[in-house]
């Protein structure tokens, strides 16, 4: 009869070798490429709905928040959303062109300055006396031109209704 000490070590002598061999051969794998993780890309939109300046900060649904111009600045490699966003007839599963949206601009309260500083006093305003940023993606992406490319940019009083560019949280 077989000692029952002999049967459990080399049954563990087993198991530590299965578990070493597929380390192993996950490493080597792994190494080659063949074995990939990516992360899911980041969602991003513009709202249906318009909102007025003092508005866009409680504009995007759960989970998502007012975008940053710095956060969305490279659309290639985010995800928009097309459930949530806005969509023209050949919007595909990309974002809508020449669409307008409030964007956050990363500058100090600000409401009378140009295009990129103005934020309706970081969102608060909604007086006709006051300014904020709007950004949209060109609609002539070939020869649509500043150190921006592809958002373009202007001001809008914060009165005024727009969408808003989201991202996820």
């Amino acid at each position: 009869m077989p000692n029952l000490k002999d049967v459990f070590r080399t049954a563990v002598a087993a198991l530590l070798f299965l578990v070493f061999a597929s380390l192993l051969t996950y490493n080597r794998s792994n190494a080659a490429g063949t074995i990939k993780s990516t992360a899911p890309a980041r969602g991003y939109y513009l709202t249906t709905g318009t909102f007025d300046g003092s508005h866009a900060l409680a504009a995007c649904t759960t989970g998502y928040h007012m975008a940053s111009v710095w956060e969305v600045h490279e659309p290639s490699n985010l995800r928009y959303d097309t459930n949530l966003g806005s969509n023209l007839d050949d919007s595909g599963l990309g974002p809508p062109s020449g669409y307008p949206g409030w964007i956050r601009t990363g500058f100090v309260y600000n409401v009378s300055a140009n295009t990129g500083a103005v934020n309706c006093g970081v969102w608060s305003s909604n007086s006709a006396f006051d300014n904020g940023t709007q950004v949209y993606l060109g609609q002539d992406y070939l020869n649509s031109g500043p150190a921006s490319t592809p958002w373009l940019g202007g001001t809008a009083s914060c009165n005024f209704l727009n969408r808003v560019w989201c991202v996820q949280d």
